[in-house]
């Protein structure tokens, strides 16, 4: 199922009154031109002594129906934002002190969360700093699982 479809399941299943603003919602970014899709940006725990930064970008038409693309660029130090979000294939593109759409935008087609992975790579932020040892595919696979399922109770209606 795809995420966008589980969320506005969960919406509904939770009675979230939807007339009130989700504190992760975007109004417009600095030099943003007018869109017609949400956007919404915080952080997603993955346990107690870890948040990841993420930035979630509806689709440009039905999103309810289109697919939910995880961007990942990795680190260390490869953030997902500044690389994923606004180099490569999220809605905008800086052209001096503003955003022009990006022609080629992934979200014309599929909700996308771009999610800043590892935890020390962009926003993303540890309070206890042995979570920021290297770590193999598992704990990796393990971490993302964590915040997909705590991203997917955020209510996005």
């Amino acid at each position: 199922m795809a995420m966008a479809a589980l969320v506005i399941q969960l919406c509904i299943s939770m009675g979230v009154d939807s007339s009130l603003p989700h504190p992760d919602k975007i109004a417009r970014l600095p030099g943003q031109p007018h869109v017609g899709f949400q956007q919404f940006s915080g952080y997603v725990t993955v346990d107690n002594h870890r948040a990841l930064f993420y930035y979630f970008v509806e689709a440009e038409t039905d999103p309810e129906s289109k697919p939910l693309v995880l961007w990942l660029n990795g680190g260390p130090g490869c953030s997902s934002l500044g690389l994923g979000a606004f180099s490569e294939n999220g809605p905008f593109r800086p052209k001096g002190r503003v955003l022009i759409r990006n022609e080629h935008s992934w979200n014309r087609e599929a909700n996308m969360l771009y999610l800043e992975t590892p935890v020390g790579v962009g926003f993303s932020y540890a309070t206890n700093s042995s979570t920021f040892v290297a770590v193999d595919d598992e704990a990796t696979g393990t971490v993302h699982h964590l915040s997909l399922q705590n991203f997917s109770s955020h209510s996005f209606c």
